[in-house]
């Protein structure tokens, strides 16, 4: 049986499978280790603490999902995760187990990326647990997740999501996030500039009273397009996207859209009395 990583970068089209709960988890006796953390101590949502607190290695089994449902080839379980303090390195395992009695096993050693290994400490970052069956029928009866540390260690995890992905489709190279942090600063950047652009060239048009409307046109649409990205970054809460995704969306969008709609109808009534100075 080909059984495998898929290492190469295509179109992804990720097909969310299944989104659990720790409570849940646990409640039917399949969490395994760790405390279960209310929202809004670590996150905005429930999460699982684990922690180590002797320097001896760790290996324990964290939770076991049986028939997982996965009907495509390639799939992963992606969690967001954040640790201080990890000894050593450490990294999550996921065994896979198929109706035929084998077994396999994925593990995130990498340097960077959402497969990277737990060292030191880390803010909120992506986990990702990918597997491809592509070249057999057989799709996995039970998954298991463990944890293996080298020492102490504290270590929170977001409830999992269960993705899949088609025959040519790569489970490594997808990201659930619509951009990444480096480029939520871009984005936050270039928005801010334009929004402060704006307001100045509203500031100089308004005082010299030109561009009328130019002036209330550019106004008009900051303020509908901050109330589109403001509910696009509620639609991205809403579907747990990362925090350097909604976040920026709701800020910028909302201020955009309060900013400029408080101020067009004093820049309108403006305009209007300079017109009528001119004409008396």
């Amino acid at each position: 049986m080909a059984l495998g990583l898929l290492f190469y970068s295509t179109g992804v089209a990720a097909e969310r499978l299944r989104e659990f709960s720790w409570s849940e988890l646990k409640a039917a006796g399949q969490l395994k280790n760790g405390t279960i953390v209310p929202p809004g101590m670590k996150g905005d949502v429930e999460c699982l603490l684990i922690e180590s607190s002797a320097s001896d290695p760790f290996n324990a089994e964290i939770f076991a999902v049986t028939e997982p449902g996965v009907t495509q080839p390639a799939y992963a379980l992606r969690a967001r995760i954040r640790y201080d303090d990890v000894e050593g390195r450490g990294y999550f395992e996921m065994w896979n187990y198929f109706p035929d009695g084998g077994a396999y096993f994925t593990r995130t050693l990498a340097v960077t990326g959402p497969m990277a290994s737990l060292s030191g400490s880390s803010d909120w970052r992506d986990l990702a647990l990918p597997f491809s069956a592509a070249g057999t029928p057989q799709r996995p009866s039970k998954l298991v997740v463990n944890l293996v540390l080298s020492g102490k260690a504290k270590i929170w995890v977001e409830p999992p999501v269960l993705y899949q992905y088609g025959e040519n489709e790569s489970p490594v190279s997808a990201s659930t996030a619509w951009w990444t942090d480096r480029q939520s600063g871009m984005i936050g950047g270039i928005g801010g500039g334009v929004v402060g652009l704006l307001a100045a060239l509203v500031g100089v048009f308004c005082s010299l009273g030109r561009a009328r409307s130019l002036v209330l046109g550019l106004m008009l649409v900051a303020v509908v397009a901050g109330v589109i990205a403001f509910f696009s970054g509620v639609i991205a809460l809403f579907l747990r996207q990362p925090y350097g995704v909604w976040y920026p969306l709701m800020l910028g969008g909302g201020l955009s859209a309060l900013l400029f709609g408080a101020l067009r109808p004093g820049v309108r009534k403006r305009y209007t009395e300079r017109e009528l100075r001119h004409i008396i």
